[in-house]
């Protein structure tokens, strides 16, 4: 006679699964308990059964997804803000051009100068932000080895960081 296994228990068996730091013996050994016994076989045939690893890969692609995207959009966030910080400079230049009278007309162009350049150069860094989200957005889609992709976020997290302290 086939036993029937809670659906708690089940469900505590893919949480603990999904979660990707316990084997298949040590989940069956925290499930057992309460009068119901979870071999590591029956751990195994759930995870098939169900598509527990499919399920575990997409929720750990969607995580790293996030803290990639939170970091790139902290780091777009600050390049933005320098954006506006340089367009104020360059746009007080121009209003100091339009209404006084320079001494020497070379120290309102210099002004200028550093309003636009720096535009420039936040525009560059943005691009480039694209660009490597674009990459690891394609990295998380094709890689399925979840060690290898572990140790690629963590390296496009520094380079995202180093580039940051630049």
């Amino acid at each position: 006679m086939p036993k029937i296994i809670p659906d708690s228990t089940k469900l505590e068996a893919m949480e603990l699964f999904l979660s990707g730091d316990k084997s298949a013996r040590e989940i069956a050994d925290i499930v057992s308990k309460d009068g119901v016994v979870v071999k590591t076989p029956t751990i195994y045939a759930w995870a098939k059964q169900y598509q527990w690893a499919e399920k575990q890969a997409v929720s750990r692609t969607e995580k790293q997804q996030d803290l990639v995207e939170s970091d790139g959009q902290r780091f777009a966030r600050m390049q933005r803000n320098q954006l506006d910080q340089y367009s104020d400079v360059a746009t007080r230049a121009y209003r100091e051009l339009d209404g006084l009278h320079f001494d020497r007309a070379l120290d309102a162009v210099r002004a200028i100068d550093v309003g636009i350049k720096g535009q420039r150069d936040v525009l560059t860094g943005l691009i480039n932000l694209q660009f490597v989200q674009d990459v690891l957005g394609i990295l998380v889609e094709e890689i399925k080895d979840q060690d290898s992709l572990n140790r690629i976020a963590t390296k496009m997290k520094t380079l995202v960081q180093n580039q940051k302290d630049t």
